[in-house]
C-alpha cells in the first residue's frame, strides 16, 4: 500500500537532511534502533577532544544518516507512559519513521510486543496510520504509513491493526469525508509542491 508518486519541487534550495539525539546509554539506544526498528550503521566514531561518540544510522542508501545517536546527554529524565499523539512538554515531540504497508506496521508492533514494549497508540490520523511507542531513553517514535488521502491535521483516531487492510481503509475513508476538506493525496501534493516552490524562491 505505498503511497503514489511525489511530485518534484521546481527550484528546491532546502530540504531537512537529518535528526540527532543525545543519549543516556549510547549502547541500549543503538541496539534498539537497529536490532529491533532494522537501521543500519553507516558509522561511528569519536568526536575530537573525546567530547562524544556518534552512531550514525539510515535505512536509504541516498542518506548517508537521517538519525545521529551521540553519547553524553545531560539534560531531561527518561520519559515513560503511553505516547499519545506525541511526547508534548518533552524537548523532542517525536522521531517519525515511514513504513511502506500496513503489513508492517503489525510486524513492528509484533516486534515490541517481543521486546516485552506494550507502552504504544495506534492512531488513525486520515493522512496516515500511526503507532507511537518510546524508545529505550523515553523518546517518542512514530511509524507511519501513508494513506491514500489528505485531511486536514490534527485528526485522529485509535486504529485498530487486527482488522484487515480493507476494512482500515474504508474506515479512514469515512474518517476523511467526515472531517471534510478530504481529498486525494496526489492532488494535495501537487498543490504543495507549488506552495514550496514559490516559499523558496527566495534563496533562488
Amino acid at each position: 500500500m505505498s503511497t503514489a508518486t511525489v511530485p518534484t519541487v521546481e527550484g528546491r534550495k532546502l530540504s531537512l537532511s537529518h535528526f540527532g539525539l543525545s543519549c543516556f546509554d549510547l549502547a541500549p539506544m543503538e541496539d534498539f534502533y537497529t536490532r529491533v526498528l532494522g537501521m543500519t550503521v553507516t558509522d561511528r566514531g569519536d568526536v575530537a577532544g573525546g567530547i562524544a561518540q556518534l552512531v550514525f544510522l539510515t535505512t536509504d542508501p541516498a542518506e548517508h544518516h537521517p538519525l545521529v545517536l551521540a553519547s553524553g546527554r545531560t539534560e531531561g529524565t527518561i520519559l515513560a507512559g503511553p505516547v499519545l499523539g506525541g511526547s508534548f512538554g518533552a524537548a523532542i515531540f517525536q522521531l517519525t519513521f515511514r513504513l511502506d504497508d500496513l503489513a508492517t506496521l503489525r510486524r513492528v508492533q509484533q516486534r515490541l510486543v517481543a521486546e516485552r514494549n506494550s507502552n504504544f497508540v495506534p492512531l488513525n490520523h486520515g493522512n496516515a496510520w500511526s503507532l507511537y511507542t518510546r524508545d529505550p531513553e523515553g523518546n517518542a517514535i512514530e511509524l507511519v504509513v501513508d494513506s491514500p488521502w489528505y485531511v486536514h491535521q490534527p485528526c485522529g483516531e485509535y486504529l485498530d491493526l487486527s482488522l484487515d487492510d480493507a476494512e482500515i481503509l474504508r474506515q479512514t475513508e469515512e474518517l476523511c469525508r467526515a472531517a471534510g476538506g478530504c481529498e486525494p493525496v496526489e492532488t494535495w501534493r501537487e498543490k504543495l509542491a507549488r506552495r514550496i516552490a514559490a516559499d523558496q524562491a527566495c534563496l533562488r
